[in-house]
């Protein structure tokens, strides 16, 4: 548990009511029962559900409250109906108002995945809390128990997991309907690319994420993403034990920056940044630039047929990151992808399904530059 977690004002015993009500539940009672102004369960349903790493979990139907960390899933709750039960996130989303309007400080959970305020998803009487399986769900399962608060594991940012995630999340919330619909949109344009691909030869992607050099191994959803587009990671090779080594994890590990050149990347495509608004022409400019300029890149095909791109996180995770793949197959197929817009799929999902403006610009591409263009 964090010990260095900040305790609202007026609030400074709750870390002491906290360990008191922790002791209590390791001592047989249920937490559950002493949580103040607790909705009885009566009404609702009791039922064992399976999740993400094929735990059995009890919970009570439909969830009311929930604390959600990883803003893929904070998005598909939002997208079937069900964003009015979250209480609690892992993100502010007062820093971020266009793109997440009426999530407010007062709702944070956590600072990302693996820093969480225990003591405030106690305060926020969460029926469950939605955690994806590379966090430290073990720990959060162990400190909520004596409360009875279920860790549930979903983990939104699989592309290979969509439809089973977004069923789950229908069930859990009684949004059946609006995950039906959500399933849909993702399955149509997930047939969409595999039609188009079909018989297509794969194209070799160096895929960078923010730091020079960090690039995605195999089990990472970036790396489905680019075989999904019609790629082939020129990293996918490497497996790591455990999934994770001195230079990092499989989805942000470094590289050598001769072995990039080494592998002759038929295109480069650098991920940032993360943000709703599109980023500035004169940033992708610079981000382009300087990739194409590293020292010993000259001769790979990618620099040499001007194959290098820059993609905003935001089109690159849309919908399990099939807004993603569309763009990278734009990229590297595009006569088979004649007639699809991958901004405008973009724009369905900001729209429709998040309620939010839809934008275009989250995409660059170093040969859209000749000319001033």
């Amino acid at each position: 548990m964090r010990s260095d977690a900040p305790v609202p004002q007026g609030q400074g015993s709750r870390r002491a009511l906290l360990r008191a009500w922790g002791a209590a539940g390791a001592a047989g009672i249920a937490g559950a029962a002493w949580l103040p102004g607790r909705a009885p369960a009566q009404a609702r349903e009791a039922t064992a559900i399976t999740d993400d790493l094929g735990r059995s979990v009890s919970v009570s139907l439909p969830l009311r409250r929930v604390v959600v960390f990883n803003r893929y899933t904070t998005e598909f709750i939002r997208a079937i109906g069900a964003m009015p039960a979250v209480v609690g996130v892992d993100f502010d989303g007062s820093k971020h108002p266009d793109y997440w309007p009426g999530v407010t400080s007062g709702m944070l959970a956590g600072s990302g995945q693996s820093s969480v305020h225990y003591e405030a998803i106690v305060g926020m009487q969460a029926d469950a809390v939605f955690m994806p399986r590379n966090s430290d769900w073990k720990q959060a399962e162990r400190v909520l128990k004596p409360f009875g608060i279920p860790v549930i594991v979903v983990t939104g940012w699989d592309l290979l997991k969509h439809e089973w995630n977004v069923a789950l999340l229908g069930r859990l919330f009684h949004r059946t309907e609006g995950a039906a619909r959500l399933n849909a949109f993702y399955r149509h344009w997930r047939d969409t690319l595999r039609d188009r691909l079909q018989g297509a030869t794969p194209r070799r992607v160096y895929f960078e994420e923010v730091g020079p050099y960090k690039t995605v191994l195999q089990g990472s959803g970036w790396h489905d993403m680019i075989e999904a587009g019609g790629g082939t990671n020129v990293f996918g090779d490497i497996r790591l034990p455990g999934g994770v080594s001195p230079r990092g994890n499989v989805q942000n590990f470094e590289v050598d920056p001769e072995e990039v050149a080494a592998r002759r990347p038929e295109v480069v495509v650098k991920l940032q940044p993360g943000q709703y608004l599109p980023h500035p022409r004169a940033f992708s400019a610079d981000v382009l630039g300087q990739l194409a300029a590293r020292p010993g890149w000259e001769g790979t095909p990618a620099v040499r047929h001007r194959q290098i791109h820059h993609l905003s996180y935001y089109l690159a995770s849309g919908c399990s990151k099939i807004t993603g793949a569309l763009q990278i197959a734009q990229w590297l197929h595009p006569g088979r992808m004649a007639g699809i817009d991958p901004e405008a799929v973009m724009g369905t999902w900001l729209q429709t399904f998040q309620g939010v403006p839809a934008q275009r610009g989250y995409a660059w591409s170093l040969d859209r530059m000749k000319g001033g263009e």
